[in-house]
C-alpha cells in the first residue's frame, strides 16, 4: 500500500523515500561514469591490477548502478501519469541549466589544467550535449498524449500494453545484441527499434517505455499479502545485478551497453523497477535533509565528471584502482563522496545566486505556457 503524506497545520509535509532513491541514483551516475572504461576507467585499471576481486567488485557496482537512468524516468512516469500540464518553461530551464554548467565545466577544467581557452569552443559549449536532457524533455513534452492514451485502456489492457512492450523493446533487444556480440555477425533489419540497431536504451522509445511502466506500478501498484514481502523486490534487483556481473565478466563480449548492460536490456529494466517499487513501499518519513540534498541531483549529474578529472589531477586514481581490492574501493568511494559533495556544494550556492531570476522565469507567460492545453 502506497504511504501517504503527512500535513502539519496547513502545511503537507513531503515524503522522503523517492527523494532518497533520488540521492541513490545519483550516486549510481557517478559511480557509473567512474568506472565505465570509455569515460574514468575504473574498470579497466582494477582488471588490470590482477585482483579478482578488485575487478569482481568494481564491475558488480557497474552492474548496479545501471539503472540509474531507467529509474529517474520511473520516478518521471509515477509522478506524472496522472498529471497532463507540462509548462514549456521547465523544459527551456533545463536546457539552460545545462548551458550554464556546460560553460563552467569548461572554464574550470581549462583553468584547473592550465590550458589557454579559446572563445569558438567556450562558445560552442553554451549548446548543451546531453542526449539525457534532449530525450526528457521530449518526453516531458509528449507525456500528456502518453497519459491520455492509457487513461482510456483498462488494467486488462494497460498490463497487455507493459507486457508487449517488455517483450519488443527489451527481451528481443536483449536476444538480438547478445547473439550479434557473441557471434560478431552483423544483424540488420531484425531490430524493434531502429532499422540497424536497438540504440542500447539511448533512444526515446526506451524512455516512453519505461515512463509507462512507471505509470502503471503507479495505477496498479502490486499488493503483497505483508509488508515484509517487499523484500523480495530489493533481493530480486541485487539478483540481477550479480547475474549480469557473473555473464559479463564470464563473457566479455556481453558486456558493456551494447551487450547485457544497456538501458532497455530484460534484467536491467526488471533490476530498475524492482528497486524502484521497493522505495515507494519503505517509509523513511520527512526528512528535510534529504529533500533538500535531493534539489541538487540534476546539478550533480552534469557537473560529477568534471570534479572528478579535477580530483584526478591531485590523486593517481588510475594507480590507486590498479592497487588491489581495498585500494580500489578505497579510490571509489573517495571519488564518489568527493564529486557527490562538491558539486551538489556548487549546485546549492549556484541556486542561491540564481534565485532572483528564477523567480521572474517562473512568473512570465512563456514559463506557464502547457502545450498540452492547445485546442485540437
Amino acid at each position: 500500500m502506497l504511504m501517504k503524506e503527512k500535513v502539519i497545520g496547513s502545511k503537507k509535509m513531503r515524503k522522503s523515500n523517492i527523494e532518497l532513491l533520488r540521492i541513490l541514483c545519483t550516486l549510481m551516475v557517478i559511480s557509473l561514469h567512474m568506472l565505465n572504461p570509455a569515460i574514468i576507467g575504473g574498470i579497466k585499471y582494477a582488471k588490470a591490477s590482477g585482483s579478482f576481486l578488485a575487478w569482481g567488485a568494481t564491475n558488480w557496482l557497474f552492474c548496479f548502478s545501471i539503472t540509474a537512468v531507467d529509474i529517474f524516468i520511473l520516478i518521471s512516469g509515477y509522478f506524472m501519469i496522472d498529471n497532463d500540464k507540462r509548462k514549456i518553461g521547465k523544459a527551456i530551464n533545463l536546457f539552460f541549466v545545462c548551458s550554464v554548467y556546460s560553460v563552467v565545466k569548461y572554464v574550470s577544467l581549462h583553468l584547473a589544467n592550465g590550458v589557454p581557452m579559446e572563445v569558438k569552443y567556450l562558445l560552442q559549449n553554451i549548446f548543451p550535449k546531453s542526449y539525457y536532457v534532449f530525450l526528457y524533455c521530449t518526453l516531458y513534452v509528449i507525456s500528456p498524449y502518453l497519459n491520455r492514451m492509457v487513461r482510456g485502456m483498462s488494467r486488462q489492457s494497460y498490463r497487455r500494453l507493459i507486457i508487449v512492450g517488455f517483450v519488443l523493446f527489451c527481451l528481443w533487444p536483449t536476444i538480438i545484441d547478445s547473439y550479434k556480440n557473441l557471434t560478431g555477425s552483423k544483424v540488420i533489419e531484425v531490430f524493434t527499434i531502429a532499422r540497424d540497431g536497438n540504440g542500447s536504451g539511448f533512444t526515446l522509445i526506451n524512455f516512453m517505455y519505461i515512463y509507462l511502466l512507471g505509470g502503471y506500478l503507479k495505477k496498479y501498484p502490486i499488493v503483497f499479502r505483508n509488508a515484509g514481502m517487499k523484500y523480495l523486490e530489493l533481493a530480486a534487483a541485487l539478483g540481477c545485478s550479480l547475474i549480469n556481473c557473473a555473464v559479463t565478466m564470464a563473457v566479455p563480449k556481453l558486456g558493456g551497453t551494447g551487450g547485457l548492460l544497456g538501458y532497455d536490456t530484460a534484467l536491467v529494466v526488471i533490476q530498475a523497477a524492482a528497486l524502484f517499487d521497493f522505495f515507494t513501499r519503505i517509509d523513511v518519513g520527512s526528512s528535510s535533509v534529504i529533500n533538500f540534498v535531493a534539489k541538487s541531483s540534476f546539478g550533480i549529474f552534469l557537473l560529477h565528471t568534471t570534479v572528478i578529472r579535477m580530483i584526478m589531477l591531485v590523486i593517481d586514481v588510475p594507480k590507486m584502482f590498479r592497487g588491489g581490492v581495498l585500494s580500489a574501493l578505497g579510490c571509489y568511494f573517495l571519488l564518489l563522496a568527493g564529486s557527490f559533495a562538491a558539486a551538489g556544494l556548487f549546485d546549492v550556492l549556484a541556486h542561491w545566486v540564481m534565485t532572483p531570476v528564477s523567480r521572474w522565469w517562473s512568473k512570465t507567460r512563456l514559463f506557464n505556457f502547457d502545450a498540452a492545453s492547445l485546442k485540437e
